[in-house]
């Protein structure tokens, strides 16, 4: 009787896993970007061949230069926003590639700092200035439509 309980507990816990596996996989491609959707992200007053998805981000006009403006993402992740002084602007994931924190935008040093192990992000192209982290923040295309600021997807 306890040989058929443990054979019955793996089972179950092998079909659990086929599961999780099958729903990891199938979100990871759902939003992981195509070759199309790699732009780079150097400030942009627009992009063109590609959607946008949901409500504006902001307002260009509201926005301030030098100043980070934080949001969440289409993919659910923290964001932040910037206002260059040629009214051009540019996105960054506020998510630290070390150990994800969620990145704080210094304005004294214009630096993204992440508060839990203190790497430190360039803020224009979100590259890493010091470590822990060896990877750069995510870059996520935005465009200017009219006077509202969208996420390009």
């Amino acid at each position: 009787m306890k040989n058929r309980r443990n054979i019955l507990k793996v089972g179950i816990l092998g079909l659990f896993s086929v599961v999780i596996t099958a729903c990891t996989k199938a979100m990871t491609d759902a939003s992981s970007p195509t070759a199309t959707d790699a732009a780079t992200n150097t400030p942009s007053d627009s992009v063109t061949g590609s959607s946008t998805k949901g409500a504006a981000i902001a307002q260009l006009s509201s926005l301030k230069v030098g100043e980070g403006f934080n949001f969440t993402a289409n993919d659910g992740t923290g964001a932040i926003l910037f206002k260059t002084k040629d009214e051009k602007v540019y996105a960054l994931s506020r998510i630290c590639t070390h150990q994800g924190c969620a990145v704080d935008f210094d304005l004294a040093q214009n630096k993204l700092i992440c508060p839990c192990h203190g790497a430190i992000y360039e803020t224009v192209s979100g590259n890493v200035i010091s470590g822990p982290t060896i990877k750069n923040l995510k870059k996520i295309n935005v465009k200017i439509d009219g006077d509202n600021i969208m996420e390009v997807i």
